[in-house]
């Protein structure tokens, strides 16, 4: 799914006006109902609810959400703040409207009291949505603050909270409504995925208010978001004389003494996805334990005992290979990587985890030797070293693209939204995943099961898009049963195979 700009927002608006033969007016009735519907299908008891309407398009959609709530027999304060001087010509249509139902509208002007809002209602914010760009006066900024330690029931947000800027981070974060659900209207906006807004959005859904795929096919865009439809075109059905030949052999490298675990967990993950034949390297510490817990993999051991000291130069027999879960930095272990880098340049697809971008980053001039198309799975610590520091996420991701763009990498950089970064400049977030899934050894099964993907045939793109959703699906069944708190990584190898039963559904 495409995430799109605040101008192309507006182009489609208008497009769907256009060849749709309705009016601003209807389609801002779709998104209210489409709010109402949801509001009404999640608080089964709605009693008093207390609407915050700006003068803008998202005054228009509170003032229409308004009519149809109070018509339910809802219990409606209106309170219209009268920040702009600017009126849209929706939102007057909506209040005259608002007046010919008997509901009453209540202003508030700037230096104005604080008006009494009852903390036992669900509070609406229609005040800005996706259109903000410029801050407000110290006055309205108070109002904010005010509405945020009132502590009620429910805080909706409309489209996006009021005060995130669209397209540019903004400082004053405390100057945001803080909505414990955003509803955002056809596509997903971009800051609703950005760690810093995490306490403003929470928890978001997406409502259709009627627009059709054609109006989105020709557009182009560098932002996507990881949904179904997309996982299901890039699966590929087994074939029924298919055979282990036709899955790919990989290989995963890594472990140190204490380690050998994070081993364990990357070979169940590529067995688990699918891999038809998988090799381990590790250090010989590990010999006993891999050969006792998987016994389908295929064991090769370092000289060492407790790390490794040795890389494998034959590696052209192998259809992918993962490195670095549980290696260690060890000296002679990072000296083992960068030959291994040096001398390869030309090599089966692969996947670089762990400590092995930790090496990576004390020795920044190596990755000039990676091969393209290779793929990074940092978290946000291991991105900060590999790369350096960032000061907002719109940084954090123009450093992403920079890096994935000047090596030819694929990049994915772990946590909740997972987004990779491909070599075109492209960005993709995942749907799937939860917090449950923070938790030691997750990110060694994701890289086992891309390990694994690569291995059976899909490119670098599709292993790191289908890898990365089925590994979040994996952790969204296994919290429905086990609950977040009580996860483990291993727990999410139970589920993979479910995960593929819910692609093959779609």
């Amino acid at each position: 799914m495409k995430i799109l700009s605040l101008n192309q927002i507006k182009k489609i608006d208008q497009y769907c006006i256009d060849n749709e033969d309705i009016s601003s007016i209807e389609l801002m009735e779709r998104a209210a109902k489409s709010c109402f519907y949801w509001i009404r299908n999640h608080f089964h008891t709605l009693h008093k609810v207390i609407v915050l309407a700006g003068n803008g398009k998202n005054g228009g959609d509170g003032l229409a959400l308004s009519r149809m709530l109070s018509q339910h027999g809802v219990d409606i304060n209106v309170y219209i703040l009268d920040i702009s001087n600017h009126l849209s010509p929706e939102f007057v249509i909506n209040k005259n409207k608002i007046f010919k139902y008997g509901i009453e509208l209540k202003e508030i002007k700037e230096g104005d009291p604080f008006p009494f809002l009852n903390r036992n209602s669900i509070l609406i914010d229609a005040i800005f949505g996706i259109g903000m760009n410029r801050s407000i006066n110290k006055y309205w900024k108070s109002f904010f603050h005010f509405i945020n330690d009132k502590k009620f029931t429910s805080v909706i947000s409309i489209d996006i909270p009021s005060g995130i800027f669209m397209e540019k981070k903004r400082e004053d974060l405390e100057v945001i409504i803080r909505a414990d659900y955003t509803l955002t209207f056809q596509v997903p906006k971009l800051p609703l995925f950005f760690p810093d807004y995490a306490d403003y959005v929470g928890k978001w859904d997406l409502l259709n208010i009627g627009w059709k795929e054609k109006y989105t096919n020709n557009i182009p865009v560098k932002n996507f978001y990881l949904d179904k439809k997309c996982i299901r075109s890039i699966y590929k059905r087994r074939k029924k004389f298919s055979h282990k030949g036709n899955f790919g052999h990989g290989l995963l490298i890594g472990g140190h003494y204490g380690m050998i675990g994070s081993m364990v967990l990357s070979a169940k993950g590529s067995f688990r996805i699918g891999i038809g034949k998988l090799s381990v390297y590790i250090p010989r510490c590990g010999y006993q334990i891999i050969q006792t817990i998987i016994p389908e993999a295929i064991v090769h051991t370092d000289l060492r005992d407790d790390f490794i000291s040795h890389i494998p130069n034959n590696i052209s027999s192998f259809n992918a290979i993962g490195i670095g879960m549980g290696m260690g930095k060890n000296p002679i272990t990072a000296y083992a990587l960068e030959s291994f880098f040096l001398k390869k340049k030309n090599s089966p697809p692969m996947v670089i985890d762990a400590d092995a971008i930790n090496i990576l980053s004390d020795k920044l001039n190596i990755l000039n030797f990676i091969p393209r198309n290779t793929i990074l799975t940092p978290h946000p610590k291991e991105f900060h070293r590999l790369y350096g520091p960032w000061k907002n996420d719109y940084q954090k991701l123009a450093n992403l693209k920079k890096l994935a763009k000047k090596h030819n990498f694929y990049l994915i950089l772990k946590g909740a939204h997972t987004v990779i970064a491909t070599p075109n400049g492209d960005l993709y977030f995942n749907s799937t995943g939860n917090p449950g899934m923070s938790t030691a050894g997750s990110g060694d099964v994701l890289t086992g099961i891309i390990t694994g993907l690569l291995a059976q045939g899909y490119s670098p793109k599709d292993s790191c898009l289908m890898g990365v959703y089925l590994h979040g699906l994996s952790g969204d069944l296994a919290s429905i049963e086990l609950n977040e708190e009580s996860l483990i990584a291993g727990d999410l190898l139970n589920y993979i195979g479910k995960s593929y039963q819910k692609i093959k559904r779609l």
